[in-house]
Formats: C-alpha cells, sequence, structure tokens
C-alpha cells in the first residue's frame, strides 16, 4: 500500500512535466525533454552558479582567518531559506489541504501510512531547492580549501541535516499556513503576505 501512495504521489507531483494542463494531453517526447532542460538551466545554471559565485566570494577569506564554520553558517542559512520556501506552500496543500484528503481517508488506509507516503514527497522539494545552495558551497570548500575523509563526511552529514531542517520546517510553517488561510477568503492574498512576513523575519535574523 504505501509503495502505492508512494509512486502516486511523485506522479503528482511531476506531472506537469509529462502533460500538458493547458492542452490537456501528454506532452510530447520532444517538449519533455526541453521542459527538463529549462528547469535544470534555471535551477543549476541560474541558481547553482549564483550560489556558486557566493562561495566562491566568502569561502577563501573566511577560510584565511579559521572561520570555515561561518562559511557554512552562512550557506547552511541560505540552503535553509531556499529549500523552506521552495517546500513550505507545497506542505499546506499536500500535507494539510490536499484535494484527495476525504477520499483517502474514508479508503481503508492508515492515516499513519498515508502521511509517510507524503512526507518522501515534502521532502524531496526541500532538497531539490537546498542543494543548489549548499552542494555548491561544499564543491567550492573542497576545491579552495581541503579535501579529506573527514572533510567529505562532515559535508554529507550537514547537507542531511539541513535536507531534515528544512523538512521539519516546512511541517511546522505549512500548518500555520494552513490555519491562517482556513480563516480567510483570499488564500492567494495570505501566501503573499506569509511570503514577505517570513523573507523579512529571515533578513532580520539574518
Amino acid at each position: 500500500m504505501l509503495k502505492l501512495l508512494l509512486k502516486k504521489q511523485m506522479t503528482e507531483i511531476f506531472r506537469n512535466y509529462f502533460y500538458d494542463s493547458k492542452k490537456n494531453r501528454a506532452r510530447s517526447k520532444a517538449g519533455l525533454i526541453l521542459y527538463i532542460i529549462f528547469f535544470l538551466g534555471i535551477m543549476v545554471g541560474v541558481l547553482g552558479g549564483m550560489f556558486a559565485y557566493v562561495s566562491m566570494t566568502l569561502c577563501g577569506p573566511l577560510a584565511a582567518v579559521g572561520m570555515e564554520w561561518l562559511y557554512f553558517c552562512l550557506m547552511g542559512l541560505m540552503a535553509v531559506l531556499l529549500g523552506t520556501f521552495g517546500s513550505v506552500f507545497n506542505a499546506s496543500s499536500c500535507l494539510y489541504l490536499s484535494k484527495d484528503n476525504d477520499l483517502m481517508l474514508s479508503l481503508p488506509i492508515p492515516v499513519n501510512v498515508l502521511m509517510a507516503s507524503r512526507l518522501p514527497t515534502l521532502y524531496l522539494m526541500g532538497v531539490m531547492y537546498s542543494i543548489v545552495v549548499i552542494v555548491p558551497a561544499v564543491v567550492v570548500y573542497w576545491i579552495t580549501v581541503s579535501v579529506s575523509v573527514p572533510v567529505i563526511i562532515g559535508c554529507l552529514l550537514l547537507i542531511f541535516l539541513i535536507s531534515i531542517f528544512i523538512l521539519t520546517l516546512s511541517c511546522i510553517l505549512g500548518w500555520v499556513v494552513t490555519r491562517i488561510s482556513l480563516k480567510l477568503k483570499n488564500k492567494s492574498l495570505i501566501s503573499v503576505l506569509v511570503s514577505l512576513l517570513f523573507f523579512g523575519g529571515y533578513y532580520f535574523f539574518y
């Protein structure tokens, strides 16, 4: 059962890659390839390149004065920000306000199995956005400072801990967004306001 639910969730999250909702038909192979290339160009080329440049700007000077910890704190905070922002609204629509909640809960499916099938989707979204920040930061550190077995293990552990923190934060903030949106009629307005408050709070803390 869990395997089928996971397949369903993954199909839904990547549905726009294979299906054109405007034309109400499946995308052609050429269109699918172009769509994936465009997405990778934005995520890897634009965002990844931008954060790689930021990493190269920060890594050398901070490592020279023995403040590698500050470098990873700054890049980790950026990864948490982007990962949380990319998955918090998906948490609201996937976990709390999913359109098929009534249907799924009416079936003989345990709630814990249903939640276990939806959390990996949310986790994947957070990872997808956060790695465009933290992976370039790690690679730049390896090239600029040093690379060894302990360093590699520490960096991989950092990436994993960031992804878990993003998942936890997305679930909490997604619940807050859901509670607020249920009391307001204009849900798009509350989405914008929560985004602005989140960015404002982050930059105030930063």
